[in-house]
């Protein structure tokens, strides 16, 4: 089965948002700015037929996809296909990463794909999702060191800070500050993901134009000293943290641009997605005290 890819790259948003949306859908990489981010690591391309969008992508060097995006009564169809692609045109066994429970429970109701595919847990690509309005306000006992170091900067830095919505005049300022913080950040990457990631973070400088997303920054004596970049899916209400990045020697500062980027520019959001951990345990432990509600669970499935 013949199927034309294209590359993805920032012009085709438009067209990415049309699937995206067709179905009530958590998972990160629903969203085009983290695919975007990731799609010079991935060799992203796709493709797209009007009633689903594939994708296709060099994961451990080899090809591989990610789920579809479509309406719930098509996924099938979808995974069928592109069993059919990989199979027939890549003579490969098709290899499915990242997939989330609601898929895999249409998946499951095939006993072809019980019979012929084998289901991993990854619990190092899993999404933490967490109640808006509880990040926003910091309350409760669990987000209470989040809250008093949220409250010493503030009292550290009275009168001197404030919170900016920014756009794509921001730009120059912003990756002057990315570079900074790239120079004093001491993380160690042996996967070359984080590195990696940086590569698709400078991609949407480049494009800011282009993409659907909102900047926001805390300003600290009239200097940009903390930003973050995320997207927002009206059909869940769920705002996606796809960058944030603050001055590590202002202890509060992460704390305040994550409660004040949410209030400022998803005032609706009910939930939030701040992505998965790389399977970096620093990360983890970040993302972990935050106290999420839950993790956006994904499973690799790959054909036997």
């Amino acid at each position: 089965m013949s199927l034309a890819f294209k590359s993805l790259d920032a012009t085709c948003i438009d067209e990415f948002n049309q699937y995206s949306v067709m179905r009530d859908i958590y998972l990160s990489e629903s969203q085009f700015v983290n695919q975007f981010i990731w799609s010079n690591y991935y060799k992203t391309k796709y493709y797209a037929n009007g009633k689903y969008l594939l994708f296709l992508m060099e994961i451990n060097k080899q090809p591989g996809t990610m789920v579809p995006l479509c309406k719930d009564t098509d996924i099938l169809e979808a995974f069928c296909d592109l069993k059919k692609f990989f199979n027939e045109e890549l003579n490969l066994p098709l290899k499915v990463y990242n997939v989330d429970k609601l898929t895999l429970e249409v998946l499951k109701e095939s006993k072809e794909f019980n019979d012929k595919f084998e289901i991993v847990p990854s619990r190092d690509t899993s999404d933490y999702m967490y109640d808006a309005g509880k990040l926003k306000t910091l309350s409760g006992r669990a987000l209470h060191k989040k809250k008093n170091h949220l409250n010493q900067f503030i009292k550290n830095y009275d009168g001197r800070y404030e919170y900016r919505s920014l756009n794509c005049t921001n730009i120059k300022e912003i990756q002057d500050f990315h570079i900074k913080w790239l120079e004093n950040r001491e993380i160690v990457d042996e996967k070359n993901l984080i590195q990696s990631e940086e590569t698709g973070v400078f991609n949407v400088f480049e494009n800011c134009s282009l993409l659907d997303s909102k900047m926001g920054g805390i300003y600290v004596d009239g200097k940009l000293s903390a930003y973050s970049i995320g997207s927002y899916s009206p059909r869940t209400k769920c705002a996606f943290i796809h960058i944030e990045k603050a001055d590590i020697g202002m202890r509060g500062l992460y704390n305040l641009i994550n409660q004040q980027f949410l209030i400022h520019e998803y005032p609706d959001a009910v939930l939030v997605n701040r992505e998965d951990d790389l399977g970096h345990e620093g990360l983890r432990q970040s993302k972990m005290s935050y106290n999420p509600i839950y993790l956006v669970d994904k499973f690799h499935v790959f054909e036997k």
